[in-house]
């Protein structure tokens, strides 16, 4: 007998886990039902003159909500900001791939002060737990996903500049993680897209090892 639904569901991705506390209590499973906050979407193509069936499934965390610019970086126990998760798959002459995706605010200590400016400073919090926090972040990620690539895209100019530096130094002192910073703004700006390349060349090699 197959679980029930909710038992199924990642509980960091539950947005309404408080409210289904008593149905759960009271074994009401067919009452439950876990809600996300996210995006699906599909398209259809041609590869080889074959069609396929493309699909991208994004969720967003409950832990360490706020709006951009409210809400930055990490908490003690390292859960980033704003983290989504963010699936593609695949499906492709009887054949199905998934490529996995996650990204969040960079898992530092640090706030940005907003005010009526463009873009408002930053500032990095100076704390003793801070590489405690990026190495919780990570081993975190390790457990739950595997081999990980972090790719910065930060601006390396000014305020962000600065935390990018930052999050280079904390996260070169873990060997489990590989660390890639692309400046994507610089690269590709104006719309120059076709740049990403430079990236992806950084980071193939990944990519055939995740299978």
């Amino acid at each position: 007998m197959s679980k029930p639904v909710w038992k199924q569901a990642d509980p960091r991705f539950v947005w309404n886990k408080n409210l289904l506390e008593e149905l759960i209590e009271n074994k009401l499973d067919g009452f439950i039902v876990p809600l996300l906050q996210g995006s699906f979407q599909t398209g259809h193509l041609k590869l080889k003159d074959s069609p396929a069936t493309i699909a991208l499934i994004s969720r967003r965390c409950t832990r360490r909500l706020g709006t951009r610019m409210w809400r930055r970086g990490a908490n003690l126990e390292g859960d980033a900001a704003n983290f989504i998760e963010t699936e593609q798959l695949l499906e492709f002459e009887g054949f199905r791939s998934s490529f996995l995706q996650i990204r969040g605010s960079i898992p530092l200590l640090w706030e940005q002060i907003v005010d009526l400016s463009y873009k408002p400073r930053l500032n990095i919090i100076d704390h003793e737990e801070t590489p405690k926090v990026v190495e919780r972040h990570f081993h975190d990620l390790l457990q739950r996903y595997g081999h990980v690539v972090a790719v910065d895209l930060t601006n390396k100019q000014g305020d962000e500049g600065l935390l990018s530096a930052a999050y280079a130094a904390e996260i070169q002192k873990l060997s489990s993680v590989r660390y890639v910073s692309f400046d994507f703004h610089h690269c590709c700006g104006g719309s120059n897209f076709d740049n990403i390349q430079l990236l992806y060349d950084q980071i193939a090699e990944d990519f055939e090892k995740n299978g």
